[in-house]
């Protein structure tokens, strides 16, 4: 393999490098963000490696899951992934040459072990600052097992070297892997790399982020409902942060980032904080964008309806005023999709039939109605307000029970537009059958 030494002007190229063992975990998943910010703010490469050499655990699925979770995300490799189980004879081939150059040895179980030099290991860390390690501390460690298969440490730095990494960011449990490689750069005699280590990502509770404190993994947060943006922007923000500022853009978080800003301490996640930036985005995403996500939230059949899609799209900026989540947005939507005029509870019961000679005149008055939209509904509910006392609960409360089948929400002049006069027409119907239905009668 050759060695070239990359000169210093050339633009960085950094690598996330997972091994598919599960779900992208949260912790993962912000080393592979912080990645990608380095080297878009740099001009450089964002390089993806798969390390699926434990042959129990590394599945097709588990791989797939680790490109579903980046494309979500939308952090994309700048070349095509490396795949480490087809480096495997690369390795060998250097584990070999590091033995005849003297810097490597067979020991008595025919496993070959790194020689390691006398004097401190140091290394200028992008995260954590100065950090060396005396050499004394290092065991020599193995490359290649009896078996023939490379271990971790000669395995990584082979497939960087082949894929020109020029800057290691990762976790802060890989720093006392940290002098090992750069032991083994040295002995092959190839550029050492500059390395950044990232602080632990901790649960609110402070213990190491785990499957245990619910949602661990990307695509946990993904099925209960969150965007990818408050996800991008939630771990953006866990270990770093510019100003007092809280939400970025993709462009803003790439103009800003900076590595040497990154906190030294762990980060938490917190699911409060993660709730604020999702009823953020909401809000501030127009439909269109957040249809996507919501289609898998919305009862069966929604998507093939263009016309329930539409009425979602009238009511968006009411559906997502107090919504953190995506399924709290289709609960608020449910009585647009789902026929409401089927779960009259007894205390709606009650209201509509107190309310039934209102209800009966509200259905001719709406009949009547030649052009149906919010500004015309809001004048007529207005007139017929002042018409009955003028007290808006007078109207607005049985008008909503029947056709929402709910005591509050938005206006109702807003949800009659959406819904359209048919369908309003068609639920005043049922509510005044339903009157009838129980023991209200029509005079």
């Amino acid at each position: 393999m050759s060695v070239t030494t990359p000169q210093p002007t050339a633009a960085p190229v950094v690598r996330f490098a997972p091994s598919p063992t599960g779900k992208m975990h949260i912790g993962s998943a912000r080393t592979a963000l912080f990645n990608w910010l380095y080297a878009k703010h740099t001009g450089g490469q964002f390089l993806l490696r798969i390390e699926d050499t434990d042959a129990e655990r590394s599945t097709p699925e588990n791989t797939t899951f680790i490109f579903e979770a980046m494309d979500w995300l939308g952090l994309t490799s700048d070349r095509e992934p490396l795949i480490q189980s087809t480096q495997l004879e690369n390795h060998k081939t250097i584990a070999h040459q590091l033995v005849t150059s003297g810097h490597a040895f067979t020991d008595s179980d025919g496993v070959i072990r790194f020689k390691v030099p006398e004097g401190p290991v140091h290394w200028a860390d992008l995260v954590q600052g100065d950090i060396t390690i005396e050499s004394k501390q290092i065991e020599p460690f193995a490359l290649l097992r009896s078996d023939g298969t490379p271990t971790y440490h000669l395995s990584v730095v082979c497939d960087d070297i082949t894929q020109g990494v020029t800057h290691i960011i990762r976790g802060d449990d890989h720093i006392n892997n940290t002098p090992k490689q750069i032991l083994l750069y040295r002995a092959l005699g190839a550029a050492v790399p500059q390395f950044g280590h990232l602080p632990l990502i901790l649960s609110e509770s402070g213990e190491k982020l785990s499957k245990r404190h619910g949602a661990a993994s990307v695509q946990d947060l993904r099925d209960a409902g969150y965007l990818p943006q408050a996800i991008f922007n939630v771990l953006l923000r866990m270990g770093w942060g510019f100003a007092e500022q809280e939400i970025f853009t993709r462009d803003d978080a790439v103009s800003k980032f900076d590595i040497s800003h990154v906190s030294k301490g762990a980060a938490r996640f917190d699911t409060a904080k993660l709730n604020w930036f999702n009823a953020q985005y909401l809000k501030a995403l127009p439909f269109a964008e957040v249809k996507p996500h919501l289609m898998p939230f919305l009862p069966e059949g929604t998507n093939t309806h263009p016309a329930d899609l539409k009425k979602l799209e009238l009511l968006w900026a009411d559906l997502t005023t107090r919504a953190q989540t995506l399924p709290e947005v289709a609960t608020a939507a449910s009585y647009l999709l789902a026929d409401p005029t089927t779960t009259y509870t007894p205390e709606h019961t009650q209201i509509l039939i107190e309310a039934h000679h209102l209800l009966h005149e509200l259905y001719d008055t709406f009949s009547a109605v030649t052009e149906w939209n919010g500004d015309i509904l809001h004048e007529v509910i207005a007139n017929q307000v002042q018409h009955h006392g003028g007290s808006f609960k007078t109207v607005g409360r049985p008008l909503r029970v029947a056709l929402t089948a709910q005591l509050g929400g938005p206006d109702m002049s807003r949800i009659m537009g959406a819904l359209g006069q048919n369908e309003c027409l068609r639920r005043l119907k049922v509510a005044l059958h339903h009157i009838h239905e129980n023991g209200g009668h029509h005079h």
